[in-house]
């Protein structure tokens, strides 16, 4: 059983996306309702999972930030900024299934 409240497991793609930070394929997030978000560099409205940023490891938190650094091309302190601020988004299409321990979610 995870030690997460809420996580995502990714599919496929997330591991080959996401699998060298979250090497288990689950991933912290804040709920397991999605929300609709304009990513930039995507057309349309995606559906995603907001991840749990401080649950990660100080590690993972790093190569999140270096990942989305070089592939956005804004320095790393920016893209901290902007995840403290809107939090991070983990895209529908990476989650196989996800889960919670919040007795509460089925009331």
């Amino acid at each position: 059983m995870s030690t997460y409240r809420a996580w995502a497991r990714l599919n496929f793609d997330g591991k080959r996306e996401w699998g060298d930070i979250f090497p288990d394929g689950k991933v912290p997030i804040q709920s397991i309702a999605t929300q609709h978000a304009k990513l930039e560099g995507i057309k349309d409205i995606e559906s995603v999972f907001t991840v749990d940023w401080n649950t990660l490891a100080d590690w993972q938190q790093q190569a999140v930030l270096e990942k989305l650094s070089k592939q956005s091309g804004a320095p790393k302190e920016t893209v901290q900024k902007e995840i403290l601020r809107v939090g991070l988004p983990l895209r529908r299409k990476h989650i196989q299934s996800c889960g919670t321990k919040q007795a509460e979610f089925f009331l």
